[in-house]
């Protein structure tokens, strides 16, 4: 799952759509990445990780 959202990360992602690219359901892809990082998929991996992307960008830009 971890690949699948650094390779989508740029565009905007649905948890449905997520669930069935990797093949899981949304019941066990989830709570799963959860209990493995500590964090929803949405509201903090997804914002941080776009958050890191942007400081770079603006850090190769100086």
């Amino acid at each position: 799952m971890m690949l699948w959202v650094e390779e989508h990360f740029r565009y905007e992602i649905r948890l449905d759509q997520i669930a069935a690219d990797i093949n899981l359901s949304k019941s066990y892809a989830f709570p799963h990445f959860h209990q493995e990082t500590d964090s929803s998929i949405t509201a903090d991996y997804l914002t941080a990780r776009r958050s890191q992307q942007a400081h770079l960008l603006l850090s190769l830009r100086q």
